[in-house]
């Protein structure tokens, strides 16, 4: 799909999404010109649970070359320029930039132009958790302009996926001990957030497979035992709540984060 097609990517999401798909593709042509290959939608706006409330615009942008200083400074600019915008998800954009070489497979180590929700445009690690975020471009990933994905990105096993995942999975469980962390006591949204992560990485565990979080979620109040099928029950209530949590509910959380990092090993899936 290419946002030529402008009517088409209008029936698929609000008017503001699309408004500033619009605007960011031009200025990334504007910006890359030439040594611009594709843009690509993942996460929510792939997968087809798209909130209008609480999604962000996930985005990949592929390069010929990687990203040199000059072109960063633009993109830099043009993401200061864009969060200023008046509408509504204009401080709701989180991509990156990636060359067509470095894209093919993931790399563990490597930097790259990352933009999160809020933020600035940053060179950026990335985790094993864009093992993923290409699994998503390339099986469900909205075409903006460029070719096909599964052109540019090889085939991910889904041994890769779950690896990624149990990879990921430990890096929670460590923040999950550490109880003086700062971002423990952020607003239920943010729980919502980690129960929703957890039932998705759960969920890919199990099902070799990989789902939004609200795909996840309904998945998880059918499958997990009753302790933590009201824990996520509960926790489809915080999505939009800015109450900080009780203690008893970061405990609840904590152990959950615990729960389902111990079903990370080898026998997960078996």
């Amino acid at each position: 799909m290419s946002l030529s097609n402008f009517p088409e990517m209008k029936s698929l999401f609000p008017n503001p999404v699309t408004e500033m798909l619009r605007t960011l593709l031009l200025g990334i042509q504007e910006a890359i010109g030439d040594e611009l290959v594709g843009v690509y939608l993942r996460g929510s706006l792939a997968l087809g649970d798209f909130d209008p409330i609480t999604s962000d615009l996930d985005f990949l942008a592929v390069t010929k070359l990687p990203v040199s200083e000059e072109k960063f400074a633009v993109l830099d600019a043009l993401h200061t320029r864009l969060a200023k915008f008046s509408n509504v998800y204009a401080q709701q954009l989180e991509g990156a930039y990636i060359d067509h070489i470095a894209l093919k497979r993931f790399r563990a180590g490597e930097r790259y132009p990352t933009i999160e929700r809020g933020d600035f445009l940053r060179s950026s690690e990335h985790h094993a958790n864009w093992i993923l975020e290409r699994w998503t471009v390339r099986e469900h990933g909205i075409t903006l302009i460029g070719p096909d994905p599964k052109t540019l990105i090889e085939p991910i096993s889904v041994d890769e996926i779950r690896l990624a995942v149990s990879v990921r999975l430990r890096d929670w469980a460590d923040w999950a001990n550490q109880l003086d962390d700062p971002a423990w006591r952020l607003p239920l949204s943010h729980k919502a957030y980690v129960v929703e992560t957890m039932c998705r990485a759960m969920y890919t565990l199990m099902c070799g497979d990989v789902c939004s979080k609200q795909c996840a979620v309904a998945w998880a109040l059918e499958t997990f035992p009753e302790q933590w099928r009201s824990l996520v029950d509960q926790s489809r209530a915080w999505r939009t709540d800015t109450t900080l949590p009780e203690p008893n509910i970061i405990s609840e959380v904590m152990r959950f984060v615990h729960w389902v990092s111990s079903n990370a090993g080898p026998a997960a899936h078996e």
